[in-house]
């Protein structure tokens, strides 16, 4: 499906040439052999993803091209300006690719394969310099050459990247749905798995679909998955599909999903991000032993490949769970942990929220002053949350210093007083109701203070934007899944894996900026990932 090669272009035959005109047409016939062999050269380097070596070679071609008589806009030209064009947009130049994309003439034909290609890749180029309406007409006018041929699952698939950038998820549901269909008629079942639980974080996060909805999408994208033979991005897949489970609050099948990610996920910081999704799902569950043991797996598992920030956020919910087990100083210990791992990273959130957690410790172990020390520096630190955190924040902080005024009350109670009379209760308290009042403080502060970890940072998360979303959206390679899954969302989805290289006429780039590999918003894990946390708390593997 590629436009014609510069040797199929068809030459014009004029009058009978003289010596002269004959020397030059040898020397022409001798460029295009040239040229012939560059473009396969081009492409021979694409396939072996050798991206600026194929730059190169389609260059050279491009300028012998110009070179050729009457050179203005042949066939030929117009052939390796698209290469070209294909190949800047490729390695990262989109706003020279579409110049000489555009050169090209995309839309000269009526219909085909060719012209399709042609249009995509100029929507690739659009794409990359953020230009989405732009994008999205031509992706629209590639999916006209390609539905014929059933070939139009990628350009679907871009097309739903684009309306989760534009903050359109419903739209983008219907595209990745459309796409995750177009790839299980094309036999390619891991493909459509990964586009159908793209499509599921996107009815997420529009809000627009009940429970059952949601639920029997993602059951789809399982059931595809497990029909491919292919391996390779499925623990990324499994791991989304628990997040979108958990956002369901449906954390038994969110662990299953995840104990599916595992084994799958063999890179350190992989298998740490599905530590930490099953030890999160385990808290929600109460079943705190379980999560104790994974999220200390996950905090080693990130200090060993020097994931600082991820680390934090394990030591905070390690301590989470911890204190859920009644083990107040070790709970206490990791909150520490978190605390000076988010000061490392410059995690205002984190810290803020770790802090949160030593108060609740402090209190749960009878030292108020530690806990008002810590809710005060908690507060100090969120003035950029929502309303709703500074409000827990400042509940807790009183709660906090009335049980501290209350003790301090109940040891004057005890002491010798003056003749000149008896001590004033500080702040007002009544003497004759220090013994409750301490009780009630105490076990306001062990039920308020220390409340849920997870449940706060999940409200915490429901009321700011998603960060990197998401999914988001990186310029042609992801947007927010399932924020994912970016985009990028964006939870994350990697993208299937064929490459789209066509016969040596016309580039079908295959890398991360320009391509039809469909590896949009959720590309595969990386040796180094990036975490993104979600809205419930839980994290994605981008």
């Amino acid at each position: 499906m590629s436009s014609p090669t510069p040797e199929d272009t068809p030459q014009e035959h004029g009058p009978e040439p003289s010596s002269s005109k004959k020397k030059k047409k040898r020397k022409w016939l001798q460029q295009e052999a040239s040229i012939q062999a560059l473009t396969r050269a081009g492409h021979g380097a694409l396939r072996a993803g050798r991206n600026h070596e194929a730059l190169t070679s389609f260059q050279r071609a491009f300028l012998l091209a110009s070179k050729a008589p009457r050179a203005k806009d042949t066939p030929v030209l117009r052939a390796c300006a698209f290469n070209l064009g294909a190949a800047y947009v490729e390695t990262g130049d989109p706003a020279r690719g579409l110049e000489l994309l555009l050169r090209a003439r995309p839309e000269e034909k009526a219909q085909g394969g060719c012209c399709g290609d042609q249009c995509f890749n100029v929507a690739l180029a659009y794409h990359a310099l953020g230009d989405l309406p732009q994008a999205l007409a031509w992706y629209h006018r590639a999916l006209g050459h390609y539905q014929p041929q059933g070939d139009q699952g990628e350009a679907q698939a871009k097309m739903g990247d684009c309306y989760q950038a534009l903050g359109q998820p419903e739209l983008a549901a219907l595209c990745l749905q459309e796409a995750s269909r177009a790839y299980a008629q094309a036999g390619r079942p891991r493909a459509a798995a990964l586009t159908m639980g793209a499509a599921a974080g996107c009815m997420l996060k529009s809000g627009r679909h009940g429970v059952g909805e949601v639920v029997q999408v993602l059951e789809e994208s399982r059931r595809l998955a497990e029909r491919s033979a292919e391996r390779g991005l499925l623990g990324q897949l499994y791991n989304d599909l628990g997040l979108g489970y958990s956002q369901l609050q449906l954390f038994p099948l969110a662990v299953e999903a995840f104990l599916q990610a595992l084994p799958l996920c063999r890179e350190p910081g992989e298998e740490a991000t599905v530590l930490r999704n099953l030890g999160m799902a385990h808290n929600a569950l109460g079943n705190y032993q379980e999560a104790r043991e994974f999220h200390q797996k996950a905090a080693n598992l990130h200090g060993s490949v020097g994931q600082r920030w991820e680390q934090g956020r394990s030591f905070g919910s390690l301590a989470f769970a911890l204190s859920q087990l009644g083990d107040h100083k070790a709970a206490r210990d990791n909150y520490l942990h978190a605390l000076q791992a988010a000061r490392d990273t410059g995690d205002v959130k984190g810290q803020w929220q770790a802090c949160e957690g030593l108060g609740a410790a402090a209190a749960r172990l009878g030292q108020y002053d530690q806990a008002l020390k810590h809710y005060k520096e908690a507060l100090a630190q969120c003035q950029k949350e929502p309303d709703s955190v500074r409000q827990r924040l400042v509940a807790k902080l009183a709660d906090a210093m009335r049980t501290h005024l209350a003790q301090g009350e109940l040891v004057l109670t005890h002491t010798p007083t003056p003749a000149s009379g008896r001590p004033q209760p500080l702040g007002g308290a009544c003497p004759a109701r220090t013994p409750a009042g301490v009780g009630r403080g105490k076990a306001d502060a062990q039920r308020r203070s220390a409340g849920r970890w997870e449940d706060e940072e999940a409200e915490d998360n429901r009321e700011k934007k998603e960060e990197e979303g998401s999914a988001n959206v990186p310029a042609m390679s992801r947007a927010r899944r399932l924020e994912g899954p970016g985009p990028r969302i964006h939870l994350s989805f990697g993208g299937p894996d064929s490459s789209r290289v066509g016969k040596p006429g016309i580039l079908v780039p295959n890398g991360t900026q320009a391509n039809r590999s469909s590896r949009w918003p959720w590309e595969a894990p990386s040796r180094n990932p990036q975490r993104r946390p979600t809205e419930s708390g839980f994290c994605t593997i981008t």
